[in-house]
């Protein structure tokens, strides 16, 4: 197994959900449906959010595909794709529990139809049984004879000892699909997988192995591609995808487009998780320069602030300085910003929240701009907002460049605070329909506390100065850009 452009982010999600419960885990080891139990040969450990959408850009998605997840683990990757492909999905994976939490969450996600789960130890799978969408003995007893759409796509994301054990029933599979199978795995190729829990692994005659093609175009990505049956590699990378990716809308196309409100985006109980989160990180810090900026924001002196923070400091890069002259002005007391994707701040707190919320997004997106069909995205930033009295967004030329869409969720009563008026950009026409202008004005719609507005990034948007009382909203940004750990730049 090599390092990867996401191996970090994996190796944290390996600690969280393995390494750092072994004990938990070791209470499971006779359990026959537990990823610990004495049948698997993979654990489960959740795909990197930022490898995700890589997968998905590389399987070629279209609306009339059948995607396969084998260990599947809690349904995320299908779950992603039901939502920004809109294909059907079917996961299997030999752990229940995981199997019960995927069902949860395409139930709360309203993906159910296009998205079904079920327990199944995959190396007791018959031969033909992704032929015939079959899963058989190998399956919990409710799936046993249920006949399921077969894969036209399938991603299998386990252990090299798993993806080896697995490698001729797979191979078997694809070659009897006829040209209408293609495989992803992650981190492993099939060509180059070893089961190192064999004592002769290394030595082991190659000649044995399967025949397999496999497209390393993405391999800084850990993702490998086996292309249909009878397709050469590079046929398959230079064949166009179903879905070019959308450009970026222009200033004025972002300007006309209308946004998107969903409704119940939270819970009241998120809702209150959020603003105990937000409230609490007004009140500490893990930058030992935030004392002296903080001071200097509270008092409006955004110079001493920036001072503060080293702006200015000796062979800083742009993204450096855009970077700190950002947070500086994210610590003006009338108008706080936190960046709760920093440190995973939100993912400990909240780690079911944001994979729920940009499903959501994904499906809005897919059914008005599809502006992420087809691209890798990941999360920009994810911020709490904080405005008191006079806190504002004033700039009438205010965008999230370079992002590709926005949600700002409520977390406030209405009834809490007066101005804090949400602004975005409306065109004005005559009768004809041609443009005559526009301007900022009001949404026209009251967002409750877990209500949002969707936009695309580039479209302008303002928030009035707060009168009375205090506004607290959560914004989330998307771009094509690697995921950030800081702020908005870096």
């Amino acid at each position: 197994m090599g390092l990867d452009a996401h191996s970090a982010e994996q190796g944290r999600l390996l600690e969280a959900h393995v390494l750092a419960r072994r004990a938990e885990l070791a209470r499971e080891a006779d359990d026959p449906w537990s990823a610990a139990g004495p049948h698997s040969v993979s654990p489960f450990v959740p795909c990197a959010p930022s490898r995700i959408p890589i997968v998905l850009q590389c399987a070629r998605l279209a609306p009339d595909d059948v995607l396969w997840d084998l260990g599947c683990g809690d349904g995320r990757v299908l779950l992603q794709a039901a939502a920004q492909y809109g294909c059907r999905c079917v996961g299997v994976d030999i752990d229940a529990r995981c199997i019960r939490d995927a069902r949860a969450s395409a139930a709360e996600q309203g993906a159910a139809e296009r998205c079904a789960f079920f327990a199944c130890d995959l190396l007791r799978l018959a031969p033909g049984a992704l032929l015939r969408g079959v899963l058989g003995e190998a399956a919990e007893p409710a799936a046993r004879a249920l006949c399921l759409p077969p894969p036209t796509c399938a991603i299998v994301f386990v252990t090299g000892h798993a993806l080896s054990r697995l490698s001729a029933f797979l191979h078997a599979e694809w070659a009897g699909a006829s040209g209408a199978l293609r495989l992803l795995t992650c981190v492993e190729a099939l060509d180059a997988c070893v089961d190192f829990e064999r004592s002769d692994a290394l030595f082991a005659d190659v000649a044995d192995r399967p025949a397999w093609p496999v497209s390393r175009h993405a391999e800084r990505d850990g993702v490998f591609v086996v292309p249909p049956f009878g397709t050469a590699v590079r046929a398959w990378e230079a064949a166009s995808p179903p879905w070019e990716p959308r450009p970026p809308l222009t200033r004025a196309q972002a300007d006309a487009a209308e946004p998107a409100v969903l409704r119940g985006l939270l819970s009241a109980a998120e809702v209150a998780q959020l603003l105990a989160l937000g409230d609490s990180l007004l009140h500490t810090t893990d930058d030992e320069r935030a004392p002296a900026a903080d001071a200097a924001g509270a008092r409006g002196d955004i110079s001493e602030a920036l001072a503060a923070l080293d702006l200015f400091a000796a062979g800083a890069s742009a993204t450096e300085l855009a970077s700190a002259a950002e947070d500086a002005c994210h610590r003006c007391a009338q108008h706080r910003v936190l960046h709760l994707h920093r440190a995973a701040r939100l993912e400990r707190a909240l780690p079911a929240l944001l994979p729920r919320l940009l499903n959501r997004l994904r499906a809005a997106d897919s059914a008005r701009w599809r502006l992420l069909r087809g691209r890798s995205t990941s999360v920009r930033s994810a911020e709490f907002h904080a405005y008191e009295l006079g806190g504002s967004v004033a700039d009438p030329e205010h965008r999230d460049a370079g992002s590709l869409l926005t949600l700002s969720v409520a977390l406030s009563r209405r009834s809490d605070f007066d101005g804090g008026e949400l602004l975005l950009w409306r065109e004005a026409a005559d009768g004809s329909g041609a443009d005559v202008g526009g301007g900022l004005s009001a949404l026209g719609e009251e967002l409750a506390p877990g209500d949002g507005v969707l936009f695309p990034s580039e479209k302008r948007h303002n928030v009035t100065p707060v009168t009375r009382g205090g506004r607290r909203a959560f914004i989330v940004e998307l771009w094509a850009g690697p995921a950030n750990e800081h702020n908005r730049h870096r």
